[in-house]
């Protein structure tokens, strides 16, 4: 199909199916890379292309050296060279072990300094945040990475405004996230924002993945101290309060549990997880209500009584208070 258009009283015919130039997006390997950081992000693009985005996104995965780059996962992936010159719609810099050495590479500083100059949107998954920093990309502007690595992005570049909380954040052309599948989550909002929520959905559905996890919402992923203690009783203690949530957690009952007086239990408990027992209970208590919202079609009322929360006003306080969102827009955003 043509469509005609006057330009300068001569008949000028456009061909409404020609392909627009496709976007650019560099995804930066090194030694140490973590692959689902590459592969996550990669996956949504190409798929993305697959379900129709015009423009496509043409997707390299580029390293500072080009060749062999061995992955965190112990296996080698191929990656090109970086584009001496050219405008870039995205750049991806992938987080792994492997960042804190690269990231004091002079070469691979000055490579990423000049990537991001000639970039339209920048963006880090998980650790690959500290690579953005170790360059000055990030100072003055508001950032998160994995929550196991906040405190030391903090430490370590005190003109970074760390948050450690969401999934994923936008300051200006930079965009970060929080560990692992959340450079998914970043994606996806990124395919929406270039092409629409119709095509997005498309994306999200063939992956089996949430459509809208929001990127204010709380990385509630972490796993609860409580649960990584290392050997009884406390252990031990959360497994049965997960089992059995509806019974009475209070402070007494879970320190006769535990086999120790109120006095000890309380103090070695909080020194243990670094939270109190009532909060213990109220994550592990939320953490059930989150799989019940994601996987049944209980209503609020029946979740909160399986999960132990009562009434559905203790459920959409509680969920508020540990995950950012009451529970009725988790389920609208992620169902």
């Amino acid at each position: 199909m043509y469509l005609c258009l006057v330009h300068d009283r001569r008949r000028v015919y456009v061909n409404k199916r020609q392909k627009l130039p496709a976007r650019l997006v560099l995804i930066v390997a090194y030694d140490g890379v973590q692959i689902i950081d590459i592969a996550g992000p990669a996956q949504v693009l190409s798929t993305a292309n697959e379900e129709g985005a015009e423009p496509a996104y043409d997707v390299r995965i580029v390293g500072f050296h080009a060749g062999l780059v061995e992955t965190a996962s112990a296996f080698a992936i191929v990656a090109g060279e970086i584009p001496a010159e050219g405008a870039v719609d995205t750049l991806l810099v992938p987080g792994g072990p492997g960042v804190h050495e690269v990231r004091h590479d002079a070469a691979a500083r000055t490579a990423i300094i000049d990537l991001v100059q000639r970039t339209q949107r920048i963006c880090a998954v998980c650790t690959g945040a500290f690579l953005l920093a170790e360059a000055g990309i990030l100072d003055g502007r508001r950032a998160v990475t994995h929550w196991r690595s906040a405190d030391r992005l903090a430490r370590e570049f005190p003109d970074v405004k760390v948050d450690p909380e969401p999934l994923f954040l936008n300051d200006g052309p930079v965009w970060t996230t929080a560990g692992v599948t959340a450079g998914i989550d970043l994606m996806l909002n990124l395919v929406q924002q270039d092409h629409g929520a119709a095509l997005a959905a498309r994306v999200a559905r063939r992956l089996v993945v949430y459509m809208r996890r929001a990127g204010d919402q709380k990385q509630y992923s972490e796993p609860l101290a409580l649960q990584a203690t290392s050997g009884a009783p406390f252990e031990d203690l959360s497994r049965r309060i997960a089992g059995d949530p509806c019974l009475p957690w209070t402070v007494e009952t879970m320190a006769e549990a535990a086999g120790q007086s109120l006095r000890t239990f309380h103090r070695r408990f909080e020194a243990a997880t670094g939270l109190s027992p009532a909060k213990a209970v109220e994550k592990i208590r939320c953490d059930l209500a989150r799989s019940l919202l994601h996987t049944t079609d209980l209503n609020l009322a029946q979740i909160a009584d399986r999960a132990g929360l009562g009434t559905e006003t203790r459920l959409r306080r509680a969920m508020t208070r540990q995950f950012g969102v009451n529970p009725s827009e988790m389920r609208e955003r992620f169902a």
